[in-house]
């Protein structure tokens, strides 16, 4: 008989032995992966984290859980960052059991939104790579299922025209852009005024983990008094450190009263060019439906998702 016990970082091996071979490959769900955005997150939960291990105490199917320390912006909220069942055994009712455990222990903790996937250092911004059959699966515990869809884009950067060929001489003079070089209250203004809420939080959290500063770019207004635009960078390092030519785009944004005159455009191509200069070859950019405005330089769907949630009054 199959029994349930609580997900510790103990299993983090057999973890990514069953999401290798139950989780499609351009989902990049490495073992460090799940060290650095499961066990080793804040948000983890391992009261709500179950693992279904077989008599030989052998793991066959997991759930992890993030709980939100931060009150303001999510406040009695949880996140089922992941959830994976080894090939050998699906369909036979452990996904179920794992689903009913987690909700169960969620509501002793009186949470009243539970999003699939879109916490912080997430794996997925909701059901990775859906069909109906995994949002009838969701649903039939409540969650709320999208009906559209969203997207990871990707583009090789190194070999591609689009960028090349941009003409930025309509944007240059009047819309300075230059790394971060420390103006953080400048930059929070900003986010504060344009895009309050997640981004704000998310850069102070980045400025405190000693993010690179040659990995945020700023776009300025004419005379550099104000910031105007923002894009966040990021090379992936292996566990050693090394860069490993992936990286990724985003959040990136500018000010309400310069959109509509492609000055998104010029931003984007200058957070391209940066990612050049520090050794990326391929772009991901992540949750996002923009398919067009990041088509321009060759950005395709590299994965697809459906948001799911359930809210309580």
């Amino acid at each position: 008989m199959t029994e349930l016990r609580q997900l510790s970082k103990q299993d983090l091996e057999r973890a990514a032995e069953i999401c290798a071979g139950a989780i499609p490959p351009e989902f990049h769900v490495s073992r460090q992966k799940l060290l650095t955005n499961l066990f080793s997150d804040p948000d983890f939960s391992p009261e709500a984290s179950f693992a279904a291990v077989n008599p030989a105490g052998k793991v066959l199917a997991f759930a992890g859980v993030k709980i939100s320390s931060n009150q303001e912006l999510y406040p009695d909220t949880a996140w089922i960052s992941i959830m994976a069942v080894d090939r050998e055994v699906q369909g036979q009712g452990l996904g179920t059991r794992l689903m009913e455990k987690v909700l169960s222990v969620l509501q002793t903790k009186a949470i009243k939104q539970i999003f699939l996937g879109m916490d912080f250092n997430n794996f997925f911004s909701g059901i990775p790579a859906p069909d109906e059959r995994k949002a009838a699966f969701f649903e039939k515990f409540g969650f709320v299922v999208s009906a559209g869809e969203h997207y990871d884009l990707e583009a090789d950067i190194i070999h591609n025209a689009f960028i090349d060929s941009f003409d930025d001489s309509a944007f240059a003079a009047e819309y300075p852009v230059h790394l971060f070089h420390g103006e953080r209250e400048k930059v929070l203004d900003f986010l504060h005024r344009e895009f309050p809420g997640r981004w704000e939080y998310e850069f102070s959290e980045a400025l405190q983990e000693k993010k690179d500063f040659d990995e945020i770019v700023v776009l300025w207004n004419r005379d550099e008094t104000e910031v105007a635009g923002y894009a966040m960078l990021h090379a992936e390092r292996d566990a050693e450190g090394k860069k490993t030519g992936y990286g990724g785009l985003g959040p990136i944004g500018i000010a309400e009263k310069i959109r509509g005159h492609h000055v998104g455009d010029y931003i984007l191509h200058e957070g391209l060019l940066q990612l050049r200069k520090i050794g990326v070859e391929t772009v991901n950019i992540d949750w996002t439906i923009l398919k067009d405005f990041y088509g321009q330089f060759g950005f395709e769907p590299a994965r697809i998702y459906r948001a799911g949630v359930i809210q309580k009054a």
